[in-house]
């Protein structure tokens, strides 16, 4: 029999910090190396300034992502520096060859964002954001002797951002559309309720929200380790579960007392993240 705890146990994705470290580790980017790309920051740093106003000049020219952008015709100044100016704070991270877990969390929202969950909802098909990173590829090389490392930490980038991008578009699928908040201490990690469509039920959902908001898996879930047969051995997995005290409900009622992650959602429906202590 199970306990009512174990009825909301999710299997998720890894975060983005543990898909940046795997990758840079599989690429084999090591310290050392990136000791010996932070020395070629002020090479490539010279001529920053402008290419980031070259990267934004051949957006706004081309027909595809000036439509994405909604640049048609005219490109509003204020945009552009905003745009122009986040771009230039990732560029100088990139440069400092930033690993850290915050960084690779901003990259995976950058991959939210292009998939439609910014602040204008406007969709960036993936071909431009990969062509994006190849620019800053090629300035890259035209500046280095070895490109090698730098193509690493780049090619690890643009998977973290590829995957933001799959969880923002997976939110948009499914037959059947619901809402999700979060109330008290929740809230803040996401304060506007969030539209969603599902095929199946409750499990769906959740998984959802929580792949496109890791700061709220930081604050509901705690990890819960667990083995999973791999052909004739096991190998380690990490679940997570609904802290203690911590409830979902479904219209007002909590769905461990209902079906659990299989309680199923119909059109309509609204899923509330309700924290103890509210």
């Amino acid at each position: 029999m199970r306990t009512l705890e174990e009825t909301l146990v999710l299997d998720l994705p890894p975060l983005p910090e543990e898909v940046f470290r795997d990758l840079l580790a599989f690429g084999g980017l090591s310290e050392e190396a990136r000791r010996g790309m932070r020395l070629e920051a002020e090479r490539l740093l010279e001529g920053a300034a402008a290419f980031v106003a070259g990267v934004y000049d051949h957006l706004a020219r081309h027909p595809g992502t000036a439509r994405a952008l909604g640049w048609e015709g005219r490109v509003p100044e204020e945009e552009l520096y905003l745009r122009r100016a986040f771009f230039s704070a990732w560029l100088a991270r990139t440069i400092g060859v930033d690993t850290s877990s915050e960084f690779a969390r901003k990259v995976y929202r950058a991959g939210l964002w292009h998939g439609g969950l910014g602040p204008k909802r406007a969709h960036i098909p993936p071909e431009y954001v990969g062509l994006s990173f190849a620019m800053v590829g090629r300035y890259v090389a035209e500046r280095m002797g070895d490109v090698r490392p730098w193509l690493v930490y780049l090619s690890a980038q643009e998977e973290v951002m590829r995957k933001g991008y799959e969880a923002a578009i997976a939110l948009k699928a499914g037959r059947v559309g619901v809402a999700f908040q979060a109330l008290g201490l929740a809230h803040p990690a996401q304060p506007e309720p969030l539209a969603l469509r599902v095929e199946g039920g409750v499990g769906e959902a959740l998984a959802k929200v929580f792949a496109v908001n890791p700061a709220l898996r930081d604050l509901a879930l705690e990890a819960l380790f667990a083995e999973e047969e791999v052909g004739l051995w096991t190998e380690s997995k990490t679940l997570w579960r609904l802290k203690p005290r911590w409830a979902v409900l479904k219209n007002g009622r909590d769905v461990r007392y209902l079906e659990g992650l299989a309680t199923p959602l119909k059109e309509g429906d609204r899923l509330t993240l309700l924290p103890p202590g509210r």
